[in-house]
């Protein structure tokens, strides 16, 4: 695991423990459980864009709220689909929060601080989401508080 990952998912970790103390809910371990692993996974998703080359890093296909809408396609219909969503929501958001801070520089996108806009208005998107799941979803879900 190099710096950076343990960056990103420190930052994670903390904007998934700021969440859960702003959403003021008790949720079960399940749900806890599930939300950190898929809040790591958010974390480490934006960089598979590596796998093609550090040309592609930071592209805004990986970089942006679009991995979440594939990740909430691919898992809705699961008992636990909220909290994952809510997770991998908060984990990509983080990541781009972090990009913006330490990188800021976004393949394909043109010009001073544009590339941090970017990042920003997906990190704010990400993190609106995770607010509307969590008021939607889990706010009723039926075995919210149990183990």
């Amino acid at each position: 695991m190099t710096v950076d990952r343990i960056i990103h998912l420190t930052v994670g970790i903390i904007f998934f423990i700021l969440f859960l103390r702003l959403a003021k809910t008790s949720y079960g371990l399940k749900l806890l459980i599930f939300g950190g692993i898929t809040m790591a996974i958010g974390t480490w998703m934006p960089d598979w864009d590596l796998w093609l080359g550090i040309g592609y890093h930071r592209s805004p296909l990986t970089h942006s709220v679009l991995p979440a809408l594939l990740f909430g396609l691919l898992v809705f219909k699961t008992k636990c689909s909220p909290m994952l969503v809510v997770g991998f929501c908060l984990g990509l958001a983080s990541h781009l929060f972090w990009d913006i801070i330490a990188y800021g520089n976004v393949h394909w996108i043109k010009g001073g601080n544009n590339d941090r806009l970017f990042l920003f208005v997906n990190a704010l998107l990400l993190i609106i989401a995770a607010v509307m799941i969590h008021r939607k979803y889990l706010m009723s879900c039926s075995f919210q508080g149990s183990s």
